[in-house]
């Protein structure tokens, strides 16, 4: 029996070359899923709308970003003052907001999924949605 060990080497750079699935397209994969089966992934819905036709069921979740961003520094360099700019993390925090809405039938079968908000603000229900 031949060993596979001098493989795995170009078996998992293979692999680390395949694209991640992008963040609407986990959304996407929502659709033509049973609406509980979504809300026990992502947890209990912000807002929900039941009417005879269908629900509208909404989901909303708040992210920091920490990412930096140019800010003023006031340094003092042979007595003088001086103000540069220097990257940092933003005081107070900022934080991003994700929307994501799904519309189902009357059924409890979701057949519209629509989100608003940054791929980052985004990403954490994503992942959830994703399983």
């Amino acid at each position: 029996m031949r060993s596979l060990a001098p493989w795995l080497p170009v078996a998992l750079a293979v692999a680390a070359c395949a694209p991640a699935p992008s963040i609407d397209a986990s959304f996407e994969g929502l659709k033509g899923q049973p609406l509980e089966a979504v809300a026990a992934k992502l947890g209990p819905p912000t807002n929900q709308h039941i009417s005879v036709n269908g629900t509208a069921t909404v989901w909303t979740d708040r992210v920091r970003d920490d990412t930096p961003v140019p800010t003023p520094k006031t340094i003092f360099e042979n007595g003088r003052a001086t103000t540069i700019e220097v990257m940092a993390r933003p005081e107070p925090p900022i934080f991003r907001t994700c929307t994501l809405s799904v519309q189902s039938d009357a059924a409890g079968t979701i057949e519209a999924v629509d989100r608003n908000g940054t791929s980052a603000a985004c990403a954490p229900l994503a992942r959830k949605a994703a399983g």
